[in-house]
């Protein structure tokens, strides 16, 4: 891309001078006009065509090029279809509940219709609804805001029902 920018720049600055030489040209030239027989002619289509051609067939080299050089063209490309079944990632659940465990305290809990209702939703388009959230944060107890926003993030940002429903299993459940 470096490249063609200073490709960009040299063009411009050649027609900015042609263009000046030609203002100032005419002045110092005699303004009799001379014709000449030329010997061998062109037609101008014998070289216009393929110059065209060869200019097409460059400016999709050069962005052939530039697509294969990107590195965003290699990154992977997760795409839901309707009707097959989207796998999880694998999740390491016994390092996640050591990890909250040490994070958290031995009191952390989740609650699983919090964590299982944005599983759900996380794998859809539609916007998370914040004044409920905000709404049913603020209605628990000050202890247990923390875990009602864990269950959020772990439903929504996670998206694993395996790792809400691992959490059931272990006794970690939010009352």
């Amino acid at each position: 891309m470096l490249l063609f920018k200073n490709f960009h720049r040299a063009v411009s600055i050649i027609l900015l001078l042609t263009t000046i030489a030609l203002i100032i040209a005419p002045s110092d030239v005699n303004r009799q006009v001379l014709c000449q027989d030329g010997g061998f002619e062109l037609p101008v289509q014998l070289i216009g065509f393929p110059v065209i051609i060869m200019a097409v067939r460059m400016s999709n080299f050069v962005k052939k090029l530039a697509y294969s050089l990107n590195p965003s063209t290699y990154r992977r490309n997760v795409r839901r279809t309707r009707g097959v079944a989207v796998t999880e990632p694998p999740l390491n659940l016994a390092k996640a509940d050591s990890e909250l465990l040490q994070q958290l305290g031995p009191n952390f809990c989740v609650y699983e219709n919090v964590c299982l209702n944005h599983v759900k939703s996380s794998g859809t388009k539609t916007p998370m609804d914040w004044e409920k959230i905000i709404r049913d944060y603020s209605q628990l107890p000050q202890n247990n805001q923390q875990f009602y926003l864990l269950s959020v993030f772990l439903g929504d940002i996670i998206g694993s029902a395996k790792l809400c429903q691992h959490f059931t299993e272990t006794g970690r459940i939010c009352h």
